[in-house]
């Protein structure tokens, strides 16, 4: 009866691009666009920033400080109207820059479409030149710092004197540098798995319309035994699922975005670990099918309840940079759940590391598919009495 189902079921998937856009294509496609945007590094962004001076000032000081600019990654503008930030710098900025400084001397102008984020890495780094710039004047002024080197030279002296990387030794716990890759990759594999519930929904609204619900009534089977038929057909689809989706995600989109390679280090947790969540995704569909009764609600309830837990679960935006109440919401996701068993295992991590998210998110698919089981046994008997 099961093979019988999971052929039924998968005919009709295969038959409709829509099914087949939303469990395969739209979370590859999140995969590869998600790992191409989080891979860029910071001084990508910051080498596309241009920065342009106001002030005309020719004196060593202010020279140099626009070297630092430059030493801190930005570009420096020819034209003021096409940079992205501007420095005015004050009159006497060369006698003042040890002492005398006023509080809001020099003026930064910056475009109004830049991120915050990214508004808030160049201002520190801004500042940070000018901290430079101020221990530059000192050693002039002390004479610790040749006079005779060019401009250049003195740059290079103050950044080699700076640098201060070579002191420390950074330990990481994981067994691999947390990547890109190893947030995106279990982020929209997760979010693909738990969007079976607009195939699941639309499978039980034609069903609806078509009669088969009502005529259970003729079939040799009870009502329980066709649920169950029904959730073991999709589960075993969302196996299918989850192998595809693997695969991409740990040999095609390395190499597609030119990423560290994955490793997992023991398929066996992995393969377990995938079940529960599966059986997460597949509870939840179950419950939302069983309360819709259009095409729109299924749509509208359904991918949207999905595309909200992914939101507030951090795969959107990573979890690190949420707001403190956002990200505790977070902690209550079962999506958050399952991406961090994924996640925990690409990293490499032990069974008993993502033991916490399997008792979660076991605890939450015996609730919500136990939920999903009465509404849909109460739907077909309700069709049965009309």
């Amino acid at each position: 009866m099961i093979l019988s189902s999971l052929n039924k079921e998968a005919r009709i998937i295969l038959s409709d691009i829509h099914s087949i856009g939303v469990l395969l294509i739209l979370p590859i496609a999140f995969m590869l666009i998600m790992t191409f945007a989080m891979s860029e590094q910071g001084s990508d962004v910051i080498n596309k920033t241009s920065v342009s001076f106001i002030s005309e000032n020719t004196d060593p000081i202010s020279l140099a400080y626009k070297g630092y600019i430059k030493q801190q990654g930005f570009t420096l503008a020819k034209n003021e109207g096409l940079a992205d930030i501007s420095i005015k710098l004050p009159s006497s900025f060369n006698n003042q820059i040890l002492s005398g400084l006023a509080k809001g001397a020099i003026v930064v102008n910056i475009q109004a479409n830049m991120t915050p984020q990214k508004k808030s890495a160049v201002i520190r780094l801004i500042q940070t030149a000018l901290s430079k710039l101020r221990l530059h004047a000192f050693m002039l002024e002390s004479g610790d710092l040749d006079q005779d080197l060019s401009l250049t030279e003195q740059i290079k002296e103050i950044e080699n004197s700076t640098e201060v990387a070579s002191y420390f030794t950074v330990v990481t716990q994981n067994k691999q540098t947390f990547t890109p890759i190893l947030y995106s990759v279990p982020s929209w594999i997760v979010f693909g798995l738990y969007f079976i519930v607009l195939p699941v929904s639309i499978t039980v609204i034609n069903e609806k319309q078509n009669g088969t619900l009502i005529r259970l009534k003729t079939f040799p089977i009870s009502a329980s035994q066709y649920f169950m038929s029904k959730f073991s057909a999709f589960y075993l689809l969302s196996i299918l699922q989850l192998i595809l989706l693997t695969l991409v995600g740990v040999f095609v989109v390395p190499v597609v975005t030119e990423q560290p390679d994955i490793f997992i280090s023991h398929w066996d947790v992995y393969i377990i670990g995938s079940l529960f969540v599966i059986l997460a995704a597949n509870a939840l569909a179950f419950f939302i099918a069983s309360l819709v009764n259009s095409y729109e609600q299924a749509i509208v309830f359904g991918g949207g309840i999905n595309i909200l837990l992914a939101a507030i679960s951090g795969f959107m935006v990573p979890i690190d940079i949420l707001p403190e109440i956002m990200a505790k919401i977070a902690t209550y996701s079962p999506l958050f759940w399952s991406a961090e068993i994924i996640r925990n295992l690409f990293s490499g991590k032990e069974f008993v590391d993502i033991l916490p998210y399997l008792l979660k998110l076991l605890v939450f698919s015996l609730f919500v598919l136990s939920m999903a089981f009465y509404l849909f046994i109460n739907k077909i008997r309700r069709l049965m009495w009309n």
